[in-house]
């Protein structure tokens, strides 16, 4: 599921005009990124609803694509899944796993001029613990950090923990001299919301709030790249049909998040190429374990049965994904493939009878603003009422989703939603989203199974990654079993782009596309 925070975007006065936003217009250029040429910009847009600038809230992807430009990681993930270094360039646990020492890349400066030290490690990472929300989620073993010295930081885990460095590429480093300047009384959320603490590709140069976000390149960034443009603008276009006349008229270089049929139309046309890549996401409905109704395992498996999964592929997807066979991402390790789900809706009509559900409501939630939550959305209703449910819709963006899953009350019985991982590591994605001390966080089913907890706890803390690698694979397993949501899709990330950008690299940390990695063609 998307994390996202809970507060708006607000614009702060009284700081440094190099790092200030403005919400009602662009910023004046820093001095990194004066205006350039159309010919030195790539503008990008597709369908996102940013929330907040700061970058402990990556962990949803529709912050993410924003905010990965303008900072680092300490380690990331290449097109074949193998870890490599960014501001930390070697690793080395001690013998019985519960830390790791890691080597810092020297000279790097963040865009106010302050050296990158171990010491902004060590603040990142207990800021994260303080905070506890967002990417906090993905190094739940944290227990402290220490300076070596300027280079050098290690840090210690609650357990055995082989896997908590690949947590830490979900996590940005930010600049703690500066953040600690802002904190105020809430960790520096709210001045972060709109403001630039990065080490990244990218400097922030100017806001429009439910518009754009405007970036210019950093002209000290350490990983230097000759293609990569003077200036990035990432606009928000949440209608796919207007996007396609964007590109089509040049305003858009690239489009993310097009609708299949909308690609197919696009290729070849006004110099455009459509692209499709594989999507670190998994579409579900996630069904409340504990409610009312779908608390009986008779009903969720009628639920699953009503769903007409193929159309969704059809429809919704556009014939650009595939029926989904577990509840993770496929595309890694350790995935559970079970049987396919099917559509019988007869089979539903009697389970419902037998659990004496006939003529129940149940409650549906999902984002309109996502075309594919929109039609299955559709799809969902339709097929509930055919097996004798009666249907309450609540539509809801992500962050009114999270204040509804955050008590028993107001948890709706179905939930359309992405699950994604945020680096490849199945781990990752069920201890966040069916972990049972997630329930009234992350784990939208409010699933509690003691014994896919003692899985996973003993999967987190194994040393040999085969062993591991099998207890996730029974958790899935369990989860299917215990039907505890429709597993729908995995779809395809599509868009399309002109002569102008080069093609994407495919990133398994990022569920759209790496925008720091957008490049030139020549």
């Amino acid at each position: 599921m998307r994390r996202a925070t809970k507060r708006a975007l607000l614009a702060v006065l009284g700081v440094t005009p190099a790092l200030a936003l403005s919400s009602c217009g662009l910023s004046a250029p820093t001095a990194n990124g004066a205006a350039g040429t159309k010919a030195e910009t790539i503008v990008a847009a597709g369908q996102a609803s940013l929330e907040t600038l700061d970058p402990l809230q990556s962990s949803n992807a529709d912050n993410d694509i924003f905010i990965d430009p303008v900072y680092d990681r300490l380690v990331g993930f290449d097109a074949d899944s193998k870890m490599i270094p960014k501001l930390a360039t070697a690793w080395e646990f001690n013998a019985d796993a519960t830390a790791v020492t890691l080597t810092l890349r020297p000279g790097v400066t963040f865009h106010s001029g302050n050296p990158f030290t171990a010491a902004d490690v060590t603040y990142t990472l207990d800021r994260a613990k303080r905070v506890a929300s967002g990417s906090a989620s993905f190094i739940p073993s944290y227990a402290s950090s220490k300076v070596v010295d300027d280079t050098h930081v290690t840090i210690s885990f609650t357990q055995p923990s082989v896997s908590f460095l690949a947590g830490l590429s979900y996590l940005y480093i930010v600049d703690a001299k500066l953040v600690r300047a802002n904190e105020g009384s809430d960790h520096a959320q709210q001045w972060l919301a709109t403001h630039d603490a990065g080490s990244g590709p990218y400097t922030l140069k100017g806001y429009k709030a439910n518009q754009e976000v405007s970036l210019a390149r950093y002209a000290t960034y350490w990983g230097k790249e000759e293609r990569r443009p003077e200036n990035l603008v990432l606009r928000m276009i949440n209608e796919s049909s207007l996007l396609r006349d964007e590109l089509l008229t040049g305003n858009v270089d690239l489009g993310w998040g097009l609708a299949a049929l909308d690609v197919k139309q696009l290729n070849g046309q006004a110099g455009l190429e459509g692209y499709s890549m594989p999507s670190t996401r998994v579409t579900l409905g996630l069904m409340n374990t504990q409610g009312e109704v779908t608390g009986d395992p008779r009903v969720r498996e009628a639920i699953q049965l009503a769903y007409d999964y193929e159309g969704h592929v059809k429809t919704a997807l556009q014939g650009s994904g595939e029926i989904a066979r577990s509840v993770v991402p496929r595309g890694m390790d350790c995935v559970y493939e079970g049987p396919a789900p099917t559509h019988d809706a007869a089979r539903a009509k009697r389970l419902l009878g037998e659990a004496g559900a006939t003529g129940k409501t149940v409650t549906i939630a999902y984002d309109p603003a996502v075309p594919e939550f929109k039609l299955a959305g559709t799809l969902l209703e339709n097929g509930l009422r055919e097996i004798g449910l009666t249907v309450q819709v609540k539509t809801a963006t992500f962050p009114q989703y999270m204040q509804m899953i955050s008590t028993a009350a107001t948890t709706p019985d179905i939930a359309i939603a992405w699950d994604f991982a945020p680096y490849p590591d199945a781990g990752a994605v069920l201890d966040r989203t069916w972990n049972s001390r997630a329930i009234g966080q992350t784990n939208g089913a409010r699933y509690d199974n003691k014994e896919v907890d003692r899985l996973l706890k003993a999967a987190s803390t194994a040393k040999d990654p085969a062993a591991a690698c099998t207890a996730y694979e029974s958790v899935q397993k369990r989860i299917l079993d215990d039907r505890a949501a429709l597993y729908i899709a995995w779809p395809t990330v599509n868009g399309a782009r002109n002569g102008k950008v080069a093609k994407l690299p495919y990133t398994p940390t990022s569920p759209t596309f790496d925008a720091g990695q957008l490049m030139l063609a020549k």
